[in-house]
């Protein structure tokens, strides 16, 4: 059976944490007996990391969440989930045989807009990267809100999990 490696963008991992549209779907997704039953790995970047937090701390000040609601899903996201259920990878490639795809690059395989669509060009880049370092077959899926970015990285061969779109049946087929 081949690994397949879920990248999760920021939008996709705040909603294992915070009760919003697709929640639902990545609890499923990220349940121990879900990952272990469709082998998957969960993968994401340094800078859904910091944006994680950054968004987590918007959300108090937008009275969406509470102060005591922040510090316990930061708590719970820096103690147990990251690097421990979700693997933490750089932008920058890990193998000396392989060409690390630049940030420029990036940009301009996915035709990307410098100064407005760096995010989703650092993601893309170290969604690359990282897999320029798996040995044998694996089977690479975005799981992002962004219908934008999400188009533009199926366009590169990667299959796309939406989870405010998919449910858990239909997701299901992309791992068969």
């Amino acid at each position: 059976m081949a690994i397949k490696v879920l990248f999760f963008d920021t939008d996709a991992l705040l909603k294992k944490f915070i009760e919003e549209d697709g929640s639902k779907t990545v609890r499923w997704l990220t349940a121990p007996q879900t990952k272990v039953k469709y082998a998957l790995h969960f993968v994401i970047n340094e800078q859904v990391c910091s944006e994680f937090e950054r968004k987590i701390r918007l959300f108090v000040k937008r009275n969406r969440i509470t102060e005591t609601t922040a510090e316990r899903v930061l708590r719970q996201f820096l103690n147990y989930h990251k690097n421990k259920n979700f693997r933490v990878i750089g932008q920058k490639i890990i193998s000396n045989v392989k060409k690390e795809t630049t940030l420029d690059t990036a940009i301009n395989d996915l035709k990307l807009k410098r100064g407005k669509n760096d995010w989703d060009a650092i993601h893309y880049q170290s969604i690359v990267n990282a897999l320029a370092v798996y040995g044998g077959k694996s089977h690479p899926i975005l799981v992002s809100c962004d219908v934008k970015f999400s188009k533009k990285i199926a366009t590169k061969g990667f299959r796309v999990i939406n989870p405010m779109k998919q449910k858990p049946d239909e997701i299901k087929l992309i791992f068969a």
